[in-house]
């Protein structure tokens, strides 16, 4: 149905601009249970929800891959599930390494359910459980793409999932000219996709539950562009690696972590291309920092592949600096950089390389000033100092 009112010649650009957009398709399946009684054997203590995002127009292509990989595998009359494979991680990892040759992009929303408030809603009853946790991936999956089916596993009774059909559309993003969202069920026996969500969310799983497990977190690095947490939790992630051998610093840390989230807090729904960059950029930032490795940068090429996930089109290189990180930075986002990328900085010295590498840029054109600024002066006998305009006079203090 068309909005009422008039549009402005803005608003028909956006709405040409979003019909070009290609469509995708999200393919949902759950790794965990509702139960908080973690003393009761097999009671997970992660409820994970993980998001296969593909292009509509891969789809078939998408399913053929998935298929071979099932049948490589010995799994052409039975699901590809998690729970099937087990801890098998020989078997586990030989599919994984197969499925990450596929194109396909995941959003995780992983729920510590050990840090939940007790006694909330949230851990007395299963449907509020699943609806809220359900509604916090949908509002980040909705940020990043204007047009989007999602498919899900299916939950309950057909009475839950019908009621919980009408919750979603009472909640999500008004549609309008400018979004298009979609949403139904499906039975996984009949959608290979959602067995590649099953199979990637319960790897995740594994990990976080298992400390003999591989860190699949680091095996699908290439494939995840954001992990939401709930409650959010600011760890950085050592692996095998001591903190204690590493020089962290907590308040650097913190303060890193509260300027990154505070800025996404504050932008989770703005529009705007260059923001939905620097929301998207900030993100995977700290996806890496607190699942992947603290002391590794993340390279310019990773980060424009994120980012173009998110704005639907290529960018050149230089708008990863001048239109996401200088505006962050302006903004009072604290950002470490180097020749090797970004990251969020843990440490004193996560700083100083990025003032020394700020250093030796700045300081050859100081050095540039002082010399055109001394030649003037001399060739007019000092009656003429080009850093008295009142809009250099910090330089003046600077070389006086």
């Amino acid at each position: 149905m068309e909005p009422s009112g008039q549009l402005s010649f803005d608003d028909l650009t956006v709405r040409d601009t979003i019909k070009h957009i290609p469509g995708r398709t999200a393919y949902i399946d759950e790794f965990g249970s509702f139960g908080f009684d973690f003393s009761s054997q097999g009671a997970s203590k992660y409820y994970i929800l993980c998001a296969v995002i593909a292009d509509d127009s891969t789809l078939d292509s998408l399913h053929a891959a998935v298929s071979k990989v099932k049948n490589d595998n010995g799994l052409a009359n039975t699901e590809m599930k998690s729970s099937h494979v087990g801890n098998n991680y020989t078997r586990r990892n030989r599919i994984l390494s197969q499925l990450l040759c596929i194109d396909f992009h995941v959003i995780l929303l992983i729920a510590d359910k050990q840090k939940f408030v007790e006694k909330s809603p949230l851990t007395q009853y299963k449907q509020t459980f699943i609806k809220y946790l359900h509604r916090y991936l949908y509002e980040a999956l909705y940020h990043v793409y204007p047009k989007l089916k999602i498919i899900e596993d299916e939950v309950g009774s057909s009475e839950f999932q019908e009621a919980f059909r009408q919750y979603i559309a009472d909640r999500r993003p008004q549609q309008n000219l400018f979004n298009e969202y979609d949403f139904d069920y499906c039975d996984s026996k009949d959608e290979l996709l959602i067995q590649l969500a099953d199979m990637v969310g319960g790897s995740i799983g594994h990990c976080l539950s298992n400390e003999n497990a591989p860190n699949y977190m680091e095996m699908l690095k290439a494939k995840i562009l954001t992990v939401e947490y709930f409650p959010f939790e600011g760890k950085p992630y050592w692996g095998t690696t001591s903190a204690t051998m590493q020089k962290f610093d907590m308040n650097i840390y913190s303060l890193a972590i509260k300027c990154a989230t505070d800025f996404i807090g504050c932008n989770r729904d703005n529009e705007a291309e260059d923001v939905r960059a620097q929301v998207a950029f900030l993100k995977y930032l700290l996806f890496h920092v607190q699942n992947v490795d603290p002391l590794h940068y993340v390279s310019s090429h990773q980060l424009l592949s994120v980012i173009q996930q998110h704005i639907e089109r290529r960018v050149p290189r230089n708008f990863l600096y001048r239109q996401v990180v200088a505006p962050l930075r302006d903004k009072g986002v604290v950002i470490a950089s180097c020749s090797h990328g970004y990251k969020i900085p843990i440490c004193a010295d996560d700083i100083t390389t990025y003032l020394n590498q700020s250093h030796t840029i700045v300081s050859p054109m100081l050095h540039r000033m002082e010399i055109c600024r001394n030649l003037i002066l001399q060739s007019t006998e000092n009656r003429l100092d080009v850093l008295d305009d009142p809009a250099f006079l910090k330089y003046k203090k600077y070389f006086d």
